[in-house]
């Protein structure tokens, strides 16, 4: 790592220590730092997120939706075609007889993925709507 570090420390029951630990040793993380590092490197991401800001930020929406809902591909479709300026790329896949999955890769404003997300939800049939954002 090329940046300096601060040491810290930080003060956990031994449940979340014992599971910490065994997420350590399952994902072969170097040291508990790591892990934790990794952890507030997502925290600061979701923070970020959540403030609503206009920074750029790079993400995937995941919708779940019934395929026999009238109108729905149309729906989905107009609303991806109209804020085609921060989705770059669309695949979609069939779950189940009646379900399937749209995945959007997104890249803009924050605020501007939301409106995406919220105009997504609000589509009669769409079931879920999960939004992950990542920094650079």
């Amino acid at each position: 790592m090329s940046e300096d570090l601060d040491r810290i420390s930080l003060t956990l029951p031994s449940s979340m220590v014992e599971r910490l630990d065994g997420i350590v040793d399952e994902w072969e993380y170097a040291s508990r730092s790591e892990a934790i590092r990794d952890s507030l490197r997502d925290f600061f991401a979701t923070y970020e997120w959540e403030s609503g800001d206009e920074q750029h930020h790079h993400g995937t929406i995941v919708i779940v939706h019934d395929h026999h809902v009238s109108g729905i591909a149309d729906e989905l479709q107009t609303v991806q075609h109209e804020m085609a300026d921060i989705i770059t790329s669309v695949q979609h896949i069939h779950l189940s007889h009646d379900t399937c999955m749209e995945t959007l890769v997104v890249e803009g404003a924050g605020d501007t993925i939301t409106e995406l997300a919220n105009r997504l939800r609000a589509i009669g049939g769409v079931q879920q709507v999960k939004v992950v954002v990542v920094d650079e």
